[in-house]
């Protein structure tokens, strides 16, 4: 018997945190549907974040 295991990783900025036009950037990991969220302590400008690439 085999047992399925699912991960993804997803990055995203919070904008109504945001300082100065910065924004802290967090990630989101989910393994077989537990979801954990942790800020990565980086920030962006707001303006450049792409979020169809989830990245700066």
């Amino acid at each position: 018997m085999q047992s399925q295991t699912t991960f993804s990783l997803s990055f995203w900025i919070n904008a109504t945190r945001a300082i100065n036009n910065y924004s802290p950037v967090y990630a989101r990991i989910t393994v077989n549907g537990q979801r954990s969220e942790i800020s990565l302590k980086r920030n962006v400008l707001f303006k450049e974040w792409d979020n169809t690439k989830n990245r700066g």
